[in-house]
């Protein structure tokens, strides 16, 4: 969305939801992972996907991104959000019942380089 106008310049619907907050890097990609453990990269002024990788559980929260040496990474937390009291672990199984994500997936951070 250009927030100076309002205007919508790409969307991407999805059988399953996306389940992180999305972060825009100043390189031009927007991060954001999904409740079937994928995650994506997409360009931000096309909406062109350009990676998606699945992690072992369900990316949660909010990427974060920085940069040592040089080199810029990405980093997503994950793991099972307390399936019982989250409507990640109700409306998903009930409106999507092929789609699944792991119960005891663990926790973790996945952390990825981009390349220069």
């Amino acid at each position: 969305m250009d927030i100076r106008t309002g205007e919508t310049l790409w969307k991407h619907r999805r059988r399953s939801p996306y389940n992180t907050a999305a972060l825009t890097t100043g390189g031009g990609l927007v991060f954001v992972g999904d409740w079937e453990r994928y995650v994506f990269a997409y360009d931000v002024e096309s909406g062109e996907q350009l990676w998606q990788t699945r992690l072992s559980t369900m990316a949660n929260g909010y990427p974060i991104t920085y940069s040592v040496d040089g080199t810029q990474y990405i980093a997503f937390g994950a793991g099972n959000s307390g399936a019982a009291g989250s409507w990640t672990g109700v409306i998903p199984a009930d409106l999507l019942s092929d789609l699944k994500n792991p119960s005891l997936g663990g926790n973790a951070i996945f952390v990825f380089a981009l390349p220069d």
